[in-house]
């Protein structure tokens, strides 16, 4: 099984002082939207730092099928190699807006984190939540219809990515209606379909390269069966 692993924003806590002076002294490096920064083709092996604008991760399967894998925001941490004597085959890393970056050896990216073990612990523990959602997205591919997968996907961003207002969550990220398609294995005219049944029954508004908001996230949870 190929393996990708990021740390979002939100769950590195545990890293941030002694490593934001890790990437302090590289310069950024700047790339506009809907650049491929990182494919299989490509091994420099470093750890990378999000300073500004988003990007995605997707996989090429052997059906020639692309599937989107995950999001990454400002703040969070990824490598284009696996930790841990993984390996890289097949995914790509594309930029979804203007993005710029900080990177370092992973070399010093895996002496930071092997040298205190708590700090290793907590990073081996985030990669196992990880590859629990990896299995979790393998499991909607086989066992639900596209609206019950679909759900899902906006359910996991509103929990992830989503701001909270008085009565709904609000997610800001530029996708599109081909990139919810490659997340869940389907056509994007199925997923235009299945938004505007959404917004009719009163789910949800807005929904591609603009703000979506979440209106009845319980309602969007109870279609996932």
């Amino acid at each position: 099984m190929d393996f990708f692993w990021s740390l979002p924003k939100t769950s590195i806590a545990w890293l941030n002082d002694p490593l934001n002076g890790l990437f302090a002294p590289v310069q950024p490096r700047r790339y506009d939207e809907r650049t491929i920064i990182s494919d299989p083709d490509k091994e420099p092996e470093r750890a990378f730092l999000c300073t500004s604008g988003t990007l995605k991760v997707t996989k090429l399967l052997s059906n020639g099928r692309e599937i989107l894998i995950t999001i990454i925001e400002p703040g969070s941490i990824w490598s284009d190699r696996a930790l841990l004597k993984g390996y890289w085959r097949e995914v790509f890393i594309e930029t979804m807006s203007p993005v710029t970056f900080v990177s370092i050896e992973k070399e010093a990216f895996e002496r930071y984190v092997c040298s205190d073990p708590e700090r290793l612990t907590q990073f081996m523990m985030r990669i196992s939540e990880q590859m629990s959602d990896a299995l979790t997205l393998l499991e909607d591919f086989r066992g639900r219809d596209v609206a019950s997968r679909l759900a899902s996907v906006l359910v996991r961003f509103s929990k992830q990515y989503g701001v909270e207002k008085e009565s709904s969550v609000v997610i800001d990220l530029p996708f599109t209606h081909q990139d919810l398609a490659n997340m869940i294995g389907t056509a994007r005219e199925t997923v235009s379909r299945n938004m505007a049944r959404f917004r009719a029954e009163g789910y949800l508004r807005g929904g591609q390269m603009a703000t979506l908001e979440i209106l009845n996230l319980n309602s969007l949870e109870a279609l996932i069966v």
